[in-house]
């Protein structure tokens, strides 16, 4: 039974990092083009408008919207690392 958790935990973490990969191809475009159109990478109401919207859908699934929002400030951070390269 443990190891038909751990199986599928490990599935769900497979799928986890598929996705942030794809999400940071995508930001791999944005930095492009924050590039080419002389926009900061940073860019303060676009995240809180971000976070805002991740808050939400943690409530909605009953997670801690904290953690939630310290996930996707490293995410974020991670991001402005790379658009800024």
């Amino acid at each position: 039974m443990l190891t038909d958790f751990r199986n599928q935990i490990d599935q769900i973490d497979d799928q986890l990092i598929e996705l942030l990969a794809k999400r940071f191809e995508v930001v791999k475009q944005v930095g492009i083009y924050k590039k080419e159109h002389n926009l900061p990478p940073l860019q303060p109401g676009r995240w809180q408008e971000v976070l805002d919207k991740r808050t939400r859908k943690a409530w909605e699934f009953g997670l801690d919207a904290t953690f939630v929002v310290d996930v996707w400030n490293r995410i974020h951070e991670y991001a402005l690392e790379l658009e800024e390269k």
